[in-house]
């Protein structure tokens, strides 16, 4: 593994969206919070992560190691989902397996309902904010077209872990969805509150959406697609396992010439119900729980906010004597999952240690747990997707393999690597194992060197 070099702006861990929704709602409460960094380089839009994720979607990263296995760079459900099923067709990037989860959730539309402005309990406020960010006031001959917007949802894939589904707003205007210096309003679309109910249960159960809105490469002249992300795995959410499940959506329309960072400028609602069969989810064979006990020392570079007043990197030679990794290993439809944890560690080891052993590194751009993998002794070392959970504590990387690969791995056999990435320059100037950096608030320049220290090797079990 070979040094890397390194700019923060690339690749900090992605942030969730339900910490955006939290600083939208009190910017306060976000200096609270460990990834109050992300905001302090400057904060992506959703509306600009969108075709960002969408980019690296399903980017083949080899050639076909045996008939039916494919390998795909950066692989996820998240990423698959974020291209329309007409541009996977039309590139030729269909993963069979993937595309019959999506078929097994069998979505099917339900009722909906659109609100303007003009009806909600806070009008005048949205208004004078209108008027206060230099545009002119609602007007609802301007917006009577949101009136005739239908929502259908048109695919839905669950992998037990994060819910993914594509909401199409049918409208005659659907470019006034695209980019602000295309001729026309800028409209955006977000969904701002999901709930579920069980099949045969009256109650309703609120969870928290994940990211997601319009791509705007996913723009057709007749409709634009929402595309929408939930983490089912939240405190407090026991989201069914089987049986059809029924989601209702509230959708905020922005107008995003008033605020491109979607907190104002609303100019409407759609609530939208539809169901899916919650079992396309399932694994597919039992997951495989294993101890990985590591030795010998590193240098771990550890990224310690405990105190928030003074966060700060710093270097540091460890043991990693008597530190032992939890690894599950699920097997599902829409990929192989493997999940990293902390299970034991040394008296002397901090959460801020554990957490920095685990820290989802990106291909050597930021410090932390590195995996690739490979199929055949001869094969190329491959970089894997990762979920975008960002739980600190714990790392999960996808292999796309699938269950109709499983054969023809197994004949040729395939190697997981664990690399942890250390800090050795920092903003051009070498850094040691003593290096001590006291992060300041709104820091912007962080430029880094990295280098890899091999873990482990460990070849992938399949059922």
């Amino acid at each position: 593994m070979e040094k890397k070099e390194y700019n923060v702006r690339d690749a900090l861990p992605d942030t969730p969206e339900t910490f955006y929704d939290a600083v939208e709602r009190s910017l306060s409460a976000c200096r609270e919070t460990q990834q109050e960094r992300t905001w302090g380089l400057g904060r992506l839009p959703r509306k600009l992560l969108i075709p960002l994720v969408a980019a690296l979607v399903l980017l083949v990263a080899g050639t076909a190691v045996a008939a039916g296995v494919w390998l795909r760079d950066n692989y996820s459900p998240t990423n698959y989902m974020g291209t329309s099923k007409e541009q996977r067709e039309e590139k030729g990037q269909t993963i069979p397996d993937v595309e019959q989860a999506i078929a097994s959730a069998a979505p099917q539309s339900g009722d909906y309902r659109i609100v303007m402005l003009p009806e909600f309990q806070n009008a005048k406020e949205q208004d004078e904010w209108r008027v206060k960010l230099g545009q002119p006031k609602y007007n609802e001959a301007d917006w009577a077209w949101v009136r005739e917007i239908k929502p259908e949802v048109e695919e839905v894939l669950i992998d037990g872990r994060t819910l993914a589904f594509n909401i199409r707003l049918n409208t005659d205007h659907a470019k006034a969805f695209t980019w602000p210096d295309v001729e026309g309003q800028w409209v955006d679309a977000l969904v701002d509150n999901i709930s579920f109910r069980r099949e045969g249960d009256s109650m309703s159960y609120p969870i928290i959406e994940g990211g997601g809105g319009i791509n705007p490469s996913m723009v057709t002249d007749t409709g634009a697609i929402l595309n929408t992300e939930v983490i089912l795995d939240q405190p407090n959410v026991d989201f069914p396992t089987e049986g059809r499940v029924e989601l209702t959506v509230e959708i905020g329309l922005r107008d995003a010439r008033v605020d491109d960072m979607a907190t104002v400028g609303i100019v409407g609602r759609i609530y939208y119900t539809f169901s899916f069969d919650a079992a396309a989810g399932t694994e597919v064979a039992p997951v495989k729980i294993t101890e990985r006990k590591l030795s010998g020392s590193i240098v771990l570079t550890v990224d310690d906010w405990s105190d928030p007043d003074h966060p700060r990197l710093y270097n540091q030679r460890v043991s990693l004597d008597g530190v032992v990794l939890r690894e599950e290993i699920h097997y599902k439809q829409t990929g192989i999952y493997v999940t990293y944890t902390v299970q034991e560690a040394p008296a002397d080891w901090t959460e801020a240690m554990k957490n920095s052993l685990l820290y989802p590194n990106r291909e050597g751009k930021w410090h932390g747990l590195y995996l690739d993998y490979r199929l055949g002794q001869e094969g190329e070392w491959l970089p894997v997707g990762h979920e975008n959970h960002g739980n600190f504590g714990e790392q999960t990387v996808i292999l796309p393999i699938f269950p109709s690969d499983y054969q023809a791995v197994k004949e040729q056999g395939c190697t997981m690597r664990l690399a942890e990435y250390r800090t050795i320059a920092f903003n051009g100037a070498p850094v040691g194992e003593d290096w001590n950096y006291d992060i300041p608030f709104g820091a912007a320049s962080m430029q880094m060197d990295l280098e890899a220290q091999p873990l482990l090797e460990i070849q992938l079990p399949l059922p």
